[in-house]
């Protein structure tokens, strides 16, 4: 056999070796990189469901498509003190158990009018909820809001920004004397 065809061989095989695990994605783990929080799967899906819900696509793109659940979690990993990351990430887990116990089935698996009941009933409950639950549904629904209304999409195409004074502003204007 020919020696540098074997060691070509083995130099491919090595960089396949080394490259194969950042390739395989783990199911487990969430699709945005955190720094402070683990987030799995499961739980990156039920805010995404959250988010659709409270601003759904219509025949304009709604939370879910612009990201804003991702912008809730970047928002919480880099903006939230740990003792209150702790906090959220406890009624992430903990607000999943009260919709089971509120409608029999998870918040991912109701159907959007059932999820859409569930939030209300979540507002309307809102003194009686654990203080876990109440920091993560509310704070939530917070960074998903903002995380929309910072959106390319909405920046563009709902409310386009513009240039601060704008083209209504006339800098140059004459001045006529007024009588005395």
């Amino acid at each position: 056999m020919n020696r540098r065809l074997l060691l070509k061989q083995m130099a491919v095989a090595a960089a396949g070796a080394l490259l194969l695990p950042s390739c395989v994605a783990d199911a487990k783990k969430a699709t945005v990189a955190l720094n402070n929080l683990k987030i799995t799967s499961d739980e990156e899906a039920l805010l995404a469901h959250i988010a659709s819900t409270l601003i759904p696509k219509t025949d304009t793109p709604g939370a879910r498509e612009v990201d804003a659940h991702l912008f809730t979690l970047i928002m919480v990993d880099d903006c939230m003190e740990k003792p209150e990351q702790q906090k959220y990430l406890k009624g992430l887990r903990d607000f999943d158990q009260a919709t089971r116990n509120l409608s029999g089935k998870s918040f991912s698996q109701a159907s959007p009018s059932e999820r859409t009941d569930i939030l209300k009933t979540v507002e309307e409950q809102k003194e009686s909820l654990d203080d876990e639950i109440k920091i993560f549904y509310f704070t939530t629904r917070q960074f998903i809001i903002q995380g929309y209304t910072s959106s390319q999409y909405f920046l563009t195409d709902v409310k386009p920004y513009q240039l601060i004074p704008g083209p209504a502003f006339k800098g140059c204007a004459p001045v006529t004397p007024q009588p005395a």
